[in-house]
């Protein structure tokens, strides 16, 4: 989803704003951000390249997402690799967070 399509969304329903998700991978040093959208997750895109956002902080996440009106997001860790996790790879850590 891009950036311009959030926003639009934004302001036509204010009282239904999409969830947001902020991605982290463990390891990793940037953020993304994914919009759920009938019940998927789409990665927010810049409007210019039509490429996915990338963060180096969630201040910059916090800064943009309050801009266009979301107030709360789910942080979430990805961690494959966590040897004392579930077995599911997918092992991942959610928080909400109000920004």
């Amino acid at each position: 989803m891009k950036l311009k399509q959030l926003k639009n969304w934004i302001l036509s329903h204010p009282d239904n704003v999409p969830h947001c998700y902020v991605v982290a991978h463990a390891g990793g040093a940037k953020y993304i951000v994914e919009v759920e959208v009938r019940h998927q997750l789409e990665p927010l895109k810049d409007d210019k390249h039509d490429e996915v956002m990338h963060f180096d902080s969630i201040e910059q996440v916090s800064d943009k997402l309050r801009k266009i009106g979301v107030k709360k997001v789910t942080l979430r860790l990805l961690d494959p690799y966590d040897e004392f996790g579930p077995a599911d790879t997918s092992c991942k850590e959610d928080m909400e967070i109000t920004l």
